[in-house]
Protein backbone atom coordinates (compact mmCIF):
# COMPACT_ATOMS: atom_id res chain seq x y z
CA UNK A 1 0.00 0.00 0.00
CA UNK A 2 1.42 3.35 -0.36
CA UNK A 3 2.56 5.46 2.47
CA UNK A 4 -0.25 8.32 1.71
CA UNK A 5 -2.84 5.81 1.66
CA UNK A 6 -1.37 3.79 4.35
CA UNK A 7 -1.51 6.99 6.36
CA UNK A 8 -4.86 8.25 5.21
CA UNK A 9 -6.58 5.10 5.86
CA UNK A 10 -5.01 5.47 9.69
CA UNK A 11 -6.60 8.40 10.06
CA UNK A 12 -10.15 7.13 8.81
CA UNK A 13 -9.79 4.22 11.30
CA UNK A 14 -8.78 6.46 14.10
CA UNK A 15 -12.07 8.66 13.46
CA UNK A 16 -14.37 5.27 13.31
CA UNK A 17 -12.92 4.41 16.92
CA UNK A 18 -13.24 7.73 18.09
CA UNK A 19 -16.88 7.40 17.66
CA UNK A 20 -17.94 3.57 18.42
CA UNK A 21 -15.71 3.82 21.89
CA UNK A 22 -16.83 7.37 22.61
CA UNK A 23 -17.85 7.54 25.95
CA UNK A 24 -21.85 6.51 27.04
CA UNK A 25 -21.09 10.04 28.95
CA UNK A 26 -20.87 11.96 25.28
CA UNK A 27 -24.14 13.74 23.79
CA UNK A 28 -25.15 12.95 20.31
CA UNK A 29 -23.52 16.26 19.62
CA UNK A 30 -20.29 16.64 21.00
CA UNK A 31 -19.75 12.65 18.90
CA UNK A 32 -20.95 14.40 16.24
CA UNK A 33 -18.12 17.37 16.66
CA UNK A 34 -15.35 14.42 17.72
CA UNK A 35 -16.00 12.66 14.56
CA UNK A 36 -15.99 16.01 12.42
CA UNK A 37 -12.83 16.64 13.90
CA UNK A 38 -11.26 13.56 13.14
CA UNK A 39 -12.49 13.53 9.81
CA UNK A 40 -11.16 16.92 9.55
CA UNK A 41 -7.78 15.66 10.44
CA UNK A 42 -7.89 12.42 8.08
CA UNK A 43 -8.21 15.09 4.85
CA UNK A 44 -5.39 17.12 6.04
CA UNK A 45 -3.14 14.37 5.38
CA UNK A 46 -4.59 14.26 1.55
CA UNK A 47 -5.06 16.54 -1.61
CA UNK A 48 -8.38 17.71 -1.75
CA UNK A 49 -10.06 20.77 -3.47
CA UNK A 50 -12.80 22.83 -2.62
CA UNK A 51 -14.59 25.32 -5.70
CA UNK A 52 -17.15 27.92 -5.02
CA UNK A 53 -16.80 28.45 -1.48
CA UNK A 54 -18.10 32.17 -2.27
CA UNK A 55 -21.27 30.54 -2.83
CA UNK A 56 -22.07 29.29 0.46
CA UNK A 57 -25.25 31.30 1.96
CA UNK A 58 -25.38 33.24 5.55
CA UNK A 59 -27.65 31.76 7.31
CA UNK A 60 -28.04 27.88 8.23
CA UNK A 61 -31.10 25.19 8.13
CA UNK A 62 -29.90 24.20 4.65
CA UNK A 63 -30.64 21.38 2.51
CA UNK A 64 -26.82 20.19 1.09
CA UNK A 65 -27.04 17.76 -1.94
CA UNK A 66 -24.55 15.94 -3.86
CA UNK A 67 -23.54 13.01 -6.19
CA UNK A 68 -23.06 9.87 -4.12
CA UNK A 69 -19.68 8.42 -5.22
CA UNK A 70 -18.30 4.44 -4.07
CA UNK A 71 -15.70 4.47 -1.56
CA UNK A 72 -12.14 2.85 -3.05
CA UNK A 73 -12.59 -0.71 -1.60
CA UNK A 74 -8.93 -0.38 0.12
CA UNK A 75 -10.31 2.07 2.51
CA UNK A 76 -12.40 -0.50 4.87
CA UNK A 77 -11.98 0.70 8.55
CA UNK A 78 -13.63 -2.54 9.44
CA UNK A 79 -14.80 -5.38 8.42
CA UNK A 80 -17.65 -5.37 5.79
CA UNK A 81 -17.62 -1.19 6.37
CA UNK A 82 -16.32 1.91 5.37
CA UNK A 83 -17.04 5.64 6.02
CA UNK A 84 -18.22 7.19 3.18
CA UNK A 85 -16.04 9.58 2.05
CA UNK A 86 -17.66 12.38 0.23
CA UNK A 87 -20.99 12.37 2.85
CA UNK A 88 -18.04 12.27 5.39
CA UNK A 89 -16.20 15.18 3.40
CA UNK A 90 -19.02 17.89 3.44
CA UNK A 91 -20.15 17.44 6.77
CA UNK A 92 -17.25 18.06 8.63
CA UNK A 93 -14.59 20.10 6.01
CA UNK A 94 -17.54 21.97 4.80
CA UNK A 95 -20.62 22.58 6.84
CA UNK A 96 -18.61 22.56 9.90
CA UNK A 97 -16.09 24.70 9.06
CA UNK A 98 -18.04 27.07 7.82
CA UNK A 99 -21.32 27.40 9.73
CA UNK A 100 -20.13 25.52 13.40
CA UNK A 101 -21.39 22.22 13.81
CA UNK A 102 -21.67 19.57 11.32
CA UNK A 103 -24.20 18.55 8.79
CA UNK A 104 -26.72 16.20 9.76
CA UNK A 105 -26.74 13.38 7.45
CA UNK A 106 -28.80 10.79 5.90
CA UNK A 107 -28.23 7.53 5.98
CA UNK A 108 -29.35 3.57 5.44
CA UNK A 109 -30.46 1.48 8.11
CA UNK A 110 -28.36 -1.23 8.40
CA UNK A 111 -28.91 -4.98 6.92
CA UNK A 112 -28.65 -7.83 10.00
CA UNK A 113 -24.55 -8.72 9.50
CA UNK A 114 -23.67 -5.42 9.01
CA UNK A 115 -22.03 -5.01 12.98
CA UNK A 116 -19.93 -1.77 12.51
CA UNK A 117 -21.95 -0.19 9.80
CA UNK A 118 -25.26 -0.55 12.92
CA UNK A 119 -22.89 0.29 15.83
CA UNK A 120 -21.11 3.66 13.97
CA UNK A 121 -24.23 4.69 13.06
CA UNK A 122 -26.70 4.06 15.79
CA UNK A 123 -24.21 6.60 17.87
CA UNK A 124 -24.10 9.50 15.21
CA UNK A 125 -27.79 9.32 15.67
CA UNK A 126 -28.61 10.73 12.41
CA UNK A 127 -31.86 10.63 10.23
CA UNK A 128 -32.29 6.95 9.02
CA UNK A 129 -34.30 5.79 5.71
CA UNK A 130 -34.35 2.12 4.44
CA UNK A 131 -32.46 1.86 1.22
CA UNK A 132 -32.98 -0.14 -1.88
CA UNK A 133 -31.26 -3.25 -2.30
CA UNK A 134 -30.47 -2.91 1.71
CA UNK A 135 -33.95 -3.96 3.14
CA UNK A 136 -33.69 -6.96 5.43
CA UNK A 137 -35.77 -9.99 4.45
CA UNK A 138 -38.20 -9.56 7.64
CA UNK A 139 -39.18 -6.22 6.54
CA UNK A 140 -42.44 -6.08 4.55
CA UNK A 141 -43.13 -2.72 2.28
CA UNK A 142 -45.55 -1.22 4.59
CA UNK A 143 -42.91 -1.14 7.65
CA UNK A 144 -40.06 0.31 4.88
CA UNK A 145 -43.06 2.91 3.75
CA UNK A 146 -43.91 3.89 7.26
CA UNK A 147 -40.00 4.50 8.35
CA UNK A 148 -39.07 6.57 5.54
CA UNK A 149 -41.72 8.60 5.69
CA UNK A 150 -41.03 9.24 9.37
CA UNK A 151 -37.74 11.14 7.56
CA UNK A 152 -40.04 14.11 6.52
CA UNK A 153 -40.52 14.77 9.95
CA UNK A 154 -37.18 14.24 11.44
CA UNK A 155 -35.61 16.70 8.71
CA UNK A 156 -37.85 19.55 9.79
CA UNK A 157 -37.16 19.09 13.09
CA UNK A 158 -33.30 19.75 12.42
CA UNK A 159 -34.04 22.08 9.68
CA UNK A 160 -35.89 24.59 12.32
CA UNK A 161 -33.05 23.97 14.92
CA UNK A 162 -30.75 25.73 12.36
CA UNK A 163 -28.94 22.47 11.39
CA UNK A 164 -28.02 21.90 7.92
CA UNK A 165 -28.72 18.33 5.84
CA UNK A 166 -26.90 16.68 4.03
CA UNK A 167 -28.30 14.25 1.56
CA UNK A 168 -27.86 12.22 -1.97
CA UNK A 169 -30.81 12.23 -4.32
CA UNK A 170 -29.65 9.10 -5.53
CA UNK A 171 -30.08 7.13 -2.97
CA UNK A 172 -27.33 4.86 -4.60
CA UNK A 173 -23.47 5.80 -5.31
CA UNK A 174 -21.35 5.32 -8.22
CA UNK A 175 -17.94 5.56 -9.73
CA UNK A 176 -17.16 8.63 -10.67
CA UNK A 177 -17.53 7.88 -14.31
CA UNK A 178 -20.99 6.59 -14.27
CA UNK A 179 -22.12 9.62 -11.88
CA UNK A 180 -24.74 11.39 -11.36
CA UNK A 181 -27.09 8.07 -11.11
CA UNK A 182 -31.40 8.54 -11.37
CA UNK A 183 -32.38 11.06 -8.93
CA UNK A 184 -35.31 9.98 -6.50
CA UNK A 185 -38.02 12.31 -6.11
CA UNK A 186 -37.45 12.17 -1.67
CA UNK A 187 -35.75 15.93 -1.89
CA UNK A 188 -38.82 17.25 -3.72
CA UNK A 189 -41.15 15.88 -1.49
CA UNK A 190 -39.01 16.98 1.68
CA UNK A 191 -39.34 20.74 -0.20
CA UNK A 192 -42.90 20.15 -0.74
CA UNK A 193 -43.85 19.78 2.65
CA UNK A 194 -41.87 22.09 4.57
CA UNK A 195 -43.41 25.01 5.77
CA UNK A 196 -40.55 27.07 6.19
CA UNK A 197 -38.37 28.15 3.29
CA UNK A 198 -35.33 27.25 2.76
CA UNK A 199 -32.27 26.88 0.41
CA UNK A 200 -31.14 23.97 -1.40
CA UNK A 201 -27.08 23.91 -1.97
CA UNK A 202 -25.39 21.60 -4.99
CA UNK A 203 -22.62 20.00 -4.72
CA UNK A 204 -20.63 18.18 -7.28
CA UNK A 205 -18.19 15.39 -6.08
CA UNK A 206 -15.31 13.98 -8.12
CA UNK A 207 -12.54 11.04 -7.22
CA UNK A 208 -14.16 10.39 -3.94
CA UNK A 209 -13.56 6.81 -5.12
CA UNK A 210 -10.03 7.12 -6.23
CA UNK A 211 -6.83 6.38 -3.72
CA UNK A 212 -5.95 9.55 -2.35
CA UNK A 213 -2.42 8.36 -3.62
CA UNK A 214 -3.08 9.07 -7.47
CA UNK A 215 -5.74 11.81 -7.19
CA UNK A 216 -7.39 14.96 -6.01
CA UNK A 217 -10.41 14.69 -4.04
CA UNK A 218 -12.65 17.45 -5.46
CA UNK A 219 -15.79 19.73 -4.98
CA UNK A 220 -17.57 21.84 -6.31
CA UNK A 221 -20.22 24.42 -4.60
CA UNK A 222 -23.20 25.95 -6.77
CA UNK A 223 -24.92 28.75 -6.31
CA UNK A 224 -28.29 27.97 -3.76
CA UNK A 225 -31.33 27.89 -5.19
CA UNK A 226 -34.85 28.60 -3.50
CA UNK A 227 -37.45 26.43 -4.58
CA UNK A 228 -40.89 27.77 -3.87
CA UNK A 229 -44.55 26.26 -4.60
CA UNK A 230 -43.95 22.91 -4.88
CA UNK A 231 -46.66 20.97 -4.11
CA UNK A 232 -47.94 18.17 -7.07
CA UNK A 233 -46.62 15.12 -8.29
CA UNK A 234 -46.27 16.66 -11.46
CA UNK A 235 -44.15 20.06 -9.95
CA UNK A 236 -41.93 17.41 -7.92
CA UNK A 237 -41.31 15.44 -11.32
CA UNK A 238 -40.53 18.13 -13.50
CA UNK A 239 -38.26 19.94 -10.44
CA UNK A 240 -36.14 16.56 -9.70
CA UNK A 241 -36.08 15.71 -13.38
CA UNK A 242 -34.63 18.96 -14.19
CA UNK A 243 -31.88 19.20 -11.31
CA UNK A 244 -30.40 15.34 -12.32
CA UNK A 245 -29.74 16.85 -15.73
CA UNK A 246 -28.44 20.20 -14.27
CA UNK A 247 -26.53 17.60 -12.31
CA UNK A 248 -25.29 15.62 -15.13
CA UNK A 249 -23.52 18.66 -17.14
CA UNK A 250 -22.08 20.27 -13.50
CA UNK A 251 -20.41 16.95 -13.16
CA UNK A 252 -19.47 16.56 -17.03
CA UNK A 253 -17.83 20.30 -16.59
CA UNK A 254 -16.07 19.03 -13.64
CA UNK A 255 -14.80 15.99 -15.48
CA UNK A 256 -12.84 18.50 -17.85
CA UNK A 257 -12.10 21.06 -15.07
CA UNK A 258 -10.08 17.75 -13.64
CA UNK A 259 -7.84 18.07 -16.93
CA UNK A 260 -5.78 21.16 -16.18
CA UNK A 261 -8.22 23.90 -16.18
CA UNK A 262 -9.15 23.06 -19.65
CA UNK A 263 -12.91 23.93 -19.83
CA UNK A 264 -12.32 27.02 -17.88
CA UNK A 265 -9.59 27.91 -20.13
CA UNK A 266 -11.44 27.90 -23.33
CA UNK A 267 -13.90 29.99 -22.49
CA UNK A 268 -10.81 32.63 -21.26
CA UNK A 269 -9.49 32.27 -25.04
CA UNK A 270 -13.02 33.23 -26.46
CA UNK A 271 -12.85 36.26 -24.55
CA UNK A 272 -9.42 36.97 -25.77
CA UNK A 273 -10.63 36.55 -28.74
CA UNK A 274 -13.27 38.85 -28.16
CA UNK A 275 -11.00 41.38 -26.72
CA UNK A 276 -7.64 40.93 -28.61
CA UNK A 277 -7.93 44.68 -30.63
CA UNK A 278 -8.40 46.58 -27.04
CA UNK A 279 -5.77 49.14 -27.04
CA UNK A 280 -3.52 49.66 -23.97
CA UNK A 281 -6.14 47.15 -21.71
CA UNK A 282 -4.81 46.56 -18.06
CA UNK A 283 -4.66 42.89 -18.16
CA UNK A 284 -5.88 41.30 -14.67
CA UNK A 285 -4.71 37.78 -14.02
CA UNK A 286 -4.66 35.09 -11.48
CA UNK A 287 -6.71 32.64 -8.96
CA UNK A 288 -10.10 33.25 -7.36
CA UNK A 289 -9.84 36.95 -6.13
CA UNK A 290 -9.20 38.22 -9.71
CA UNK A 291 -11.98 35.54 -11.22
CA UNK A 292 -14.71 36.91 -8.76
CA UNK A 293 -14.25 40.23 -9.12
CA UNK A 294 -17.51 41.11 -10.55
CA UNK A 295 -16.95 44.95 -10.19
CA UNK A 296 -13.76 44.89 -12.28
CA UNK A 297 -15.01 46.88 -15.17
CA UNK A 298 -17.25 49.46 -13.12
CA UNK A 299 -14.18 49.70 -10.61
CA UNK A 300 -12.34 51.07 -13.45
CA UNK A 301 -14.49 52.34 -16.35
CA UNK A 302 -12.23 54.63 -18.06
CA UNK A 303 -10.05 52.10 -18.63
CA UNK A 304 -9.52 49.36 -20.89
CA UNK A 305 -9.64 46.45 -18.79
CA UNK A 306 -10.01 42.48 -19.08
CA UNK A 307 -10.68 39.65 -16.21
CA UNK A 308 -8.86 37.18 -17.10
CA UNK A 309 -9.09 35.14 -14.05
CA UNK A 310 -9.27 31.50 -12.85
CA UNK A 311 -10.18 29.68 -9.80
CA UNK A 312 -8.39 27.38 -7.85
CA UNK A 313 -5.20 28.46 -10.25
CA UNK A 314 -1.71 27.56 -9.04
CA UNK A 315 1.29 29.71 -9.97
CA UNK A 316 2.33 26.40 -12.19
CA UNK A 317 -1.36 27.09 -14.02
CA UNK A 318 -0.98 30.26 -14.57
CA UNK A 319 2.63 30.21 -16.14
CA UNK A 320 1.70 27.10 -18.09
CA UNK A 321 -1.23 29.21 -20.09
CA UNK A 322 0.36 32.81 -19.99
CA UNK A 323 1.60 32.84 -23.33
CA UNK A 324 -1.68 31.45 -24.91
CA UNK A 325 -4.39 33.82 -22.66
CA UNK A 326 -2.00 36.75 -22.71
CA UNK A 327 -1.45 37.69 -26.26
CA UNK A 328 -2.33 41.11 -26.25
CA UNK A 329 -0.22 44.60 -28.30
CA UNK A 330 1.48 46.94 -25.28
CA UNK A 331 -0.78 45.70 -22.34
CA UNK A 332 -0.55 48.95 -20.30
CA UNK A 333 -0.51 46.79 -17.00
CA UNK A 334 -0.59 43.13 -16.23
CA UNK A 335 -2.41 42.99 -12.66
CA UNK A 336 -1.67 39.83 -10.78
CA UNK A 337 -2.83 37.85 -7.64
CA UNK A 338 -1.51 34.42 -6.85
CA UNK A 339 0.52 32.15 -4.88
CA UNK A 340 -2.86 31.25 -2.29
CA UNK A 341 -3.57 28.24 -3.08
CA UNK A 342 -0.14 26.98 -3.65
CA UNK A 343 -0.13 26.86 0.04
CA UNK A 344 -2.54 23.90 -0.41
CA UNK A 345 0.52 22.02 -2.14
CA UNK A 346 2.59 21.64 1.22
CA UNK A 347 5.18 24.20 -0.91
CA UNK A 348 7.51 26.21 1.92
CA UNK A 349 7.51 30.04 1.67
CA UNK A 350 10.80 29.91 -0.12
CA UNK A 351 9.63 27.81 -2.90
CA UNK A 352 6.41 29.56 -3.53
CA UNK A 353 8.56 32.85 -3.80
CA UNK A 354 10.87 31.54 -6.16
CA UNK A 355 7.92 30.23 -8.32
CA UNK A 356 6.07 33.85 -8.41
CA UNK A 357 9.77 35.28 -9.41
CA UNK A 358 10.24 32.71 -12.14
CA UNK A 359 6.70 33.27 -13.25
CA UNK A 360 7.25 37.36 -13.05
CA UNK A 361 10.10 36.73 -14.99
CA UNK A 362 8.29 35.30 -17.46
CA UNK A 363 6.49 38.33 -17.67
CA UNK A 364 8.43 40.44 -17.75
CA UNK A 365 10.62 39.07 -21.23
CA UNK A 366 7.33 39.00 -22.83
CA UNK A 367 6.36 42.69 -21.97
CA UNK A 368 9.54 44.55 -20.64
CA UNK A 369 7.97 47.86 -20.99
CA UNK A 370 4.68 46.98 -19.44
CA UNK A 371 4.12 47.46 -15.96
CA UNK A 372 3.26 44.50 -13.68
CA UNK A 373 1.27 44.87 -10.56
CA UNK A 374 1.85 42.37 -8.14
CA UNK A 375 -1.36 42.15 -5.10
CA UNK A 376 0.14 40.56 -2.21
CA UNK A 377 -1.60 37.52 -0.71
CA UNK A 378 -4.78 38.75 1.22
CA UNK A 379 -5.19 37.26 4.88
CA UNK A 380 -8.08 35.05 5.29
CA UNK A 381 -9.78 33.15 8.26
CA UNK A 382 -9.63 30.23 6.21
CA UNK A 383 -5.79 30.49 6.01
CA UNK A 384 -4.99 31.75 9.46
CA UNK A 385 -2.88 29.44 10.62
CA UNK A 386 -0.57 29.89 7.66
CA UNK A 387 -0.59 33.49 8.22
CA UNK A 388 2.91 33.53 9.08
CA UNK A 389 3.82 31.78 5.57
CA UNK A 390 1.49 34.94 3.73
CA UNK A 391 3.98 37.29 5.56
CA UNK A 392 7.11 35.52 4.34
CA UNK A 393 6.00 35.67 0.81
CA UNK A 394 4.48 38.63 0.66
CA UNK A 395 8.09 40.18 2.59
CA UNK A 396 10.04 37.63 -0.38
CA UNK A 397 8.14 38.84 -3.13
CA UNK A 398 8.68 42.82 -2.27
CA UNK A 399 12.40 42.42 -2.35
CA UNK A 400 12.39 41.33 -5.59
CA UNK A 401 10.78 44.17 -6.48
CA UNK A 402 14.17 45.77 -6.76
CA UNK A 403 15.31 42.94 -10.16
CA UNK A 404 12.38 44.55 -11.68
CA UNK A 405 12.15 48.38 -12.53
CA UNK A 406 8.56 47.52 -13.70
CA UNK A 407 7.31 45.67 -10.81
CA UNK A 408 5.05 47.28 -8.76
CA UNK A 409 3.87 45.97 -5.18
CA UNK A 410 0.65 46.51 -4.01
CA UNK A 411 0.13 45.89 -0.90
CA UNK A 412 -3.05 45.03 0.64
CA UNK A 413 -2.20 42.51 3.58
CA UNK A 414 -2.54 45.31 6.37
CA UNK A 415 -5.66 46.56 4.36
CA UNK A 416 -7.81 43.91 5.29
CA UNK A 417 -6.92 43.80 9.07
CA UNK A 418 -9.03 45.04 12.07
CA UNK A 419 -6.68 46.46 14.68
CA UNK A 420 -4.24 43.66 13.54
CA UNK A 421 -6.50 40.79 12.90
CA UNK A 422 -8.19 39.11 10.35
CA UNK A 423 -11.73 39.91 10.43
CA UNK A 424 -14.72 38.87 8.23
CA UNK A 425 -15.72 42.21 8.05
CA UNK A 426 -14.10 41.90 4.36
CA UNK A 427 -14.76 38.50 3.65
CA UNK A 428 -17.79 36.41 2.29
CA UNK A 429 -19.20 33.23 4.26
CA UNK A 430 -16.47 30.96 3.49
CA UNK A 431 -13.82 33.68 5.24
CA UNK A 432 -11.91 32.97 2.55
CA UNK A 433 -13.09 35.21 -0.47
CA UNK A 434 -13.88 39.21 -0.53
CA UNK A 435 -17.18 40.68 0.14
CA UNK A 436 -17.47 43.87 -1.48
CA UNK A 437 -16.24 45.67 0.87
CA UNK A 438 -13.17 43.34 0.66
CA UNK A 439 -12.97 44.67 -2.95
CA UNK A 440 -13.18 48.29 -2.77
CA UNK A 441 -10.02 47.87 -0.83
CA UNK A 442 -8.16 46.44 -3.09
CA UNK A 443 -9.78 48.80 -6.12
CA UNK A 444 -8.21 51.65 -3.97
CA UNK A 445 -5.00 49.71 -3.41
CA UNK A 446 -4.54 49.44 -7.46
CA UNK A 447 -5.83 52.47 -8.23
CA UNK A 448 -3.02 54.03 -5.99
CA UNK A 449 0.06 51.92 -7.45
CA UNK A 450 -1.05 51.74 -11.20
CA UNK A 451 -1.97 55.04 -11.84
CA UNK A 452 -0.02 57.02 -9.62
Amino acid sequence: MNKIDELFLSFLKDAFKSVINSPSSFSTEEIRSLSSKKIQEAFSKVKYEIHGSENLPSEGNLIFIYNHLNNHPLYSVAENFQITLDSHFISSMIIDRYYGKPGIRVSRLSLPNEKFHKIYYDKLDYIRVYAKNFIPKNINDNEVKKINNEFYGEALQDLKHGNCLVLSPEGASYSSDQSPGIFKKGLFKLISKLPISTYVVPIVTLNFDKLASKSVFKCEIKKPIKYENISTNSEIEIENSKLNKKYKMWVNKMKLYDKDFSFEIKKLMSKVEENKKMEAPIIFYGSSTIRLWKSLNEDFKNENVINLGFGGAYIDSLSKNFNSLINFINPKAIVIYLGGNDLNLNLSPREIIFKIKKFIEKIYNRYPDTNIGYITIKPSLEREKKLSDIKKINEGVKLITNDFPNLIYIDIYEKLLVNGKVTSKFLLQDGLHLNKKGYKILTKAVKEKIFN
